[in-house]
């Protein structure tokens, strides 16, 4: 073992009751877990036998822990990190999923060079040529270079984008997504920062609340820490002495959330924080519940028609003043604003009158309440800045205008997920030189020059911080579980080679490779849980617990709620009422979220849990609008905006507004393997480019659309019979009728 440390002396120095779960704290020879055969195996491997190695999720921005069983050298099984603070354990379908992208058949196994720009047309390149290539044009392009990152890149490897970048004089990276897009981060920071003066995103503490609103949270769908906030709902429902917590759901389309609500309404869309704020003022006005709550509620909000939210919402006046009285009495209440308030245009307006509530319960710091997640230690970690659409748009048009020489895109796939109106295929065209760092040529890596093809997570480096976090920050470790599969390198040992041959980079990045940079990093974080001291050490602690954390929870620091009064402007939506008679309500399924999903067949085959359907595009309709139309199940219907058309098969919902029709997202693949490639259609292509009242996010839940029969069918493949589905909802009653 390197560094005079073996493995039978560190578990000599680990502390007592340390699991075996949770290995690989030490560093082997080659720095990899050798494949099968062996012929003198590692000393961490008995043939036969498994071990399981710690590392971090790539599949989404909430950074859980996990654990990955090897035997003989290959993995076969990922699973929650018990010992972790965000998941505890648990894992989602994705995480358990990701191990598909390690053999995933697609997989390139070089660099490759694009004779012509979208033929796919690709022929090998040796890693000389290739890395002799991009130092070139990377050289020649100096401060007209830009990087465009996805929202899991890990922390290393951002600062090494952003140092190698700002040694070259060009701007910080971009990180931007549709995973930012439809998640709602920015709304919720800029809610957080009016009422507590602190830009950090909020933590809910479902466990120990008694009552919930949720205005569109999809706690059990696609949200901010998915598996989190599924235990914690668990232990809501399940609190001592046989208590079960009372969850309020509003939303236009009932969600997997919705469907588990005590009462559910189909409020219009764009009028959830109307709602609220019509919630805080009764409240004020009729002296609901303590003093205290009154007075917060008067000082919050300024006078509030409530007639006209009713009218807006498609709520009752009476309705919203049982509402408003429940909140009040309760003694651990909760509001909670969901994700599709991010693609209004009133976003943040409407995303700080549901976090206000939280004020006027006076729950801030409170067992039950919301806090804020904890800041990092004084430490070299890098959490990634995620862009705005402001951001986007100025690199769009820089592109546009030819002042970026060189592009280079890792984790993020524009071509897909963003609206065609901003430009992106037109602008990349002007860009004279792009490099895709993508595994598997996606709809942008098809616009490159050159792929330099990354590891996947489960063979690479590096560490995730974890946002939100749960009252301690939590920096996760990435480390290789085998031996990379081909003759691939990290991207970040790319970069860092590219740095030594340019003074200024050089001198920013002065490491061998990313491994001794984490390890200069890692041996700055003060004690964490593991405990340990020495930079070896304490590098091999934080592959063995599968990051670093504090050993005990970081106190909420106080905070001053804002006494300023809150506003919230009517919603407004693109295209008008007659010629665009419904409201478009795009959502993420738990299974291909944003798109990254549709690549792993074990997601695409698996049955949707609201409808059983897989691999496909559905357009959800209520089946009252549906006899109007004059369609039915698996009738092919025409969908258009006042930007674009898209076709695909009903599929009856009566868990939806009549004036409402629903789509998800992530399918409508050009690229990204045979599994994503060509099922279903893009509905992104529906939206345009204007962005909400901040210039942080893109106006995607603000469009209408014209729904018409196109007489052709294409059978919904369902997992179970539809009507007997459809009863089901008759059989339960829907939530809140």
């Amino acid at each position: 073992m390197s560094h005079g440390l073996t493995r039978r002396t560190f578990l000599k120095l680990s502390l007592a009751g340390a699991t075996t779960a949770v290995l690989t704290g030490c560093q082997s020879p080659r720095r990899w877990v050798t494949l099968e055969p062996y012929v003198t195996p590692p000393e961490q491997q008995v043939s036969g036998n498994d071990t399981w190695y710690a590392t971090t999720c790539r599949q989404c921005p909430a950074a859980c822990g996990v654990i990955v069983r090897i035997m003989n050298g290959r993995a076969i099984k990922i699973e929650g990190n018990p010992r972790h603070p965000i998941n505890q354990g648990k894992l989602c379908a994705h995480g358990q999923a990701s191990l598909q992208m390690l053999y995933h058949p697609d997989r390139l196994r070089s660099p490759i060079r694009q004779s012509q720009r979208g033929s796919r047309a690709f022929s090998p390149l040796t890693w000389e040529e290739a890395l002799n290539t991009l130092f070139a044009r990377v050289q020649a392009a100096g401060a007209n270079l830009a990087v465009w990152c996805g929202s899991t890149v890990p922390g290393h490897l951002y600062d090494i984008f952003q140092r190698f970048s700002k040694a070259m004089g060009a701007g910080a990276p971009i990180v931007y997504d549709a995973d930012i897009q439809l998640r709602n981060y920015h709304a919720l920071r800029s809610a957080d920062q009016t009422l507590f003066g602190a830009n950090a995103l909020p933590v809910y503490d479902l466990s120990h609340a008694d009552l919930i609103y949720s205005f569109g949270a999809d706690i059990f769908g696609p949200w901010l820490s998915d598996v989190r906030y599924g235990i914690e709902y668990g232990r809501f429902r399940t609190q001592p002495l046989g208590f079960r917590g009372y969850t309020v759901q509003f939303e236009p389309r009932l969600s997997m959330t919705g469907s588990r609500a005590d009462t559910w309404y189909a409020v219009r869309p764009g009028s959830e924080g109307l709602i609220a704020l019509a919630i805080a003022r009764l409240i004020a006005d009729q002296n609901l519940g303590s003093a205290e709550r009154v007075a917060r509620a008067k000082a919050l909000t300024a006078a509030v028609d409530v007639n006209a939210v009713a009218a807006t919402s498609s709520i009752a006046v009476d309705d919203l003043v049982n509402l408003a009285r429940r909140f009040a009495m309760a003694q651990r209440p909760l509001a909670i604003p969901g994700a599709a308030l991010a693609g209004q245009a009133n976003a943040v307006d409407a995303t700080t009158a549901v976090q206000a509530l939280n004020v006027v319960a006076g729950n801030f710091g409170q067992p039950g309440g919301l806090s804020l997640s904890q800041p990092l230690p004084d430490a070299p970690i890098v959490d990634p800045v995620m862009s705005t659409m402001v951001d986007v748009q100025r690199l769009i048009e820089r592109m546009h205008t030819g002042q970026v020489q060189v592009l280079l895109i890792y984790g993020a796939n524009p071509a897909y997920d963003l609206p065609v109106q901003l430009g992106f295929a037109q602008a990349i065209a002007n860009v004279p030189f792009v490099v895709s760092f993508a595994p598997i040529v996606d709809e942008t890596a098809a616009f490159a020059d050159l792929i330099l093809p990354d590891r996947t997570p489960l063979e690479s480096w590096g560490y995730r911080v974890a946002s939100p976090n749960f009252g301690v920050p939590v920096v996760g470790s990435l480390q290789p579980v085998v031996q990379p599969l081909y003759d691939l390198r990290s991207t970040a040992d790319v970069m860092l080679m590219m740095a030594r041959g340019l003074p200024d980079a050089a001198q920013a990045l002065p490491y061998a490779d990313e491994v001794a940079m984490l390890k200069d990093v890692i041996s700055k974080l003060p004690p964490g849980s593991g405990g340990g001291s020495g930079a070896d050490v304490l590098f091999a602690r934080f592959q063995q617990y599968g990051g670093w954390w504090p050993a005990t929870s970081t106190a909420t620091p106080p905070a001053t709620a804002s006494a300023k009064a809150l506003s919230v402007t009517p919603p407004t939506f693109q295209g008008n009422e007659e010629d665009y008679p419904f409201f478009l309500n795009l959502y993420m399924t738990i299974l291909v979220g944003s798109g990254q999903g549709a690549a792993l067949p074990w997601l695409q085959g698996s049955p949707e849990p609201m409808t059983s359907i897989s691999w496909q595009t559905w357009v959800q309709i209520h089946p009252d609008t549906a006899a109007k139309l004059g369609v039915t199940d698996h009738d092919v219907v025409r969908i258009t905006s006042p930007h674009g058309v898209i076709e695909a098969p009903v599929y009856l919902y009566p868990g939806l507004r009549p004036d409402t029709i629903a789509i998800p997202v992530g399918q409508g693949h050009t690229d990204l393997g045979r599994y994503a490639r060509n099922f279903g259609v893009n509905p992104f292509r529906l939206l345009g480019a204007t962005a909400e009242a901040s210039g942080a996010n893109l106006q995607w839940a603000a469009v209408r659309v014209k729904v018409e029969p196109t007489g052709k069918k294409e059978t919904l493949a369902t997992f179970e019979y539809i009507p007997g589905i459809r009863q089901g909802f008759v059989n339960k009653g829907v939530p809140g009728e």
